[in-house]
């Protein structure tokens, strides 16, 4: 556990720098308005902060609590098929639309983690991804991406 809990670490530091580095590439602020980096910035400090109190975690760790970690388990291959389709989706996003890509994506997740019924499946990502989509498109005035089927 104490060598997956460095990796680990590691990992998110360097993409939070990754993306810090970007970020700073952003517009500035302008009239005390924040400018676009801000956010990411924001969020890649409080990534690097919690890979610091984990690292720090990990060297105070008790022996005893040193388990291995079983990279073949449910819940494992659960993170592994949720990863898979989250980088479909990310592929399809652009071309076929945040619309049918969000809704079928949400559709197969909560089906896959909920058991609920199809119908409650469809109901819950439509009502969803419409909210998302009338959230960002006419509230925030953010363009979504169109796709060939929306």
């Amino acid at each position: 556990m104490r060598k997956a809990n460095f990796i680990v670490a590691g990992v998110f530091i360097a993409f939070a720098i990754a993306i810090i580095a970007i970020s700073l590439g952003y517009p500035p602020s302008n009239h005390g308005v924040p400018g676009p980096g801000m956010f990411p910035i924001i969020i890649a400090s409080l990534i690097i902060f919690s890979a610091v109190v984990l690292i720090i975690a990990t060297l105070k760790m008790k022996e005893s609590q040193n388990t291995k970690v079983d990279l073949t388990s449910k819940n494992v291959v659960n993170v592994y098929i949720t990863m898979a389709g989250l980088v479909v989706y990310f592929l399809l996003l652009p071309n076929v639309g945040f619309i049918t890509t969000t809704t079928i994506m949400l559709v197969l997740y909560i089906k896959w983690f909920s058991k609920r019924p199809w119908w409650k499946c469809i109901l819950i990502s439509i009502l969803f991804t419409l909210a998302i989509f009338f959230l960002f498109g006419s509230v925030l005035n953010v363009p979504m991406r169109y796709g060939f089927l929306i």
